[in-house]
């Protein structure tokens, strides 16, 4: 099957061809397509990245922190956080128990 596309950029026909004879556009609908979802994908991805780089808590930040007074100071806070939730939990399941 015989195909003639008219190139976008300079305005001459080709025949069966993906790119252009003449200045070397893409001329294929298809190549272009999938270019354009490569490109599409890798800025996801990049997206997704930068996302993830931002969802880090400042505890898990800061218990990384070059500074020896900084990572302890984070673990000595997760440690109070723990301990406060944990009672939290044993109420919950104290007055859960009584009531049942």
């Amino acid at each position: 099957m015989v195909s003639q596309i008219k190139c976008p950029n300079c305005g001459i026909y080709n025949t069966n061809v993906d790119y252009c004879t003449n200045c070397n556009t893409l001329l294929s609908s298809k190549l272009r397509r999938e270019l354009q979802f490569a490109e599409q994908e890798k800025v996801r991805k990049e997206k997704r990245n930068l996302e993830e780089e931002k969802a880090v808590s400042w505890i898990e930040r800061f218990s990384k922190h070059r500074f020896l007074i900084v990572r302890v100071l984070a673990k000595t806070v997760r440690s109070i956080w723990l301990a406060f939730v944990a009672v939290g939990v044993f109420i919950a399941w104290l007055v859960s128990a009584i009531a049942a």
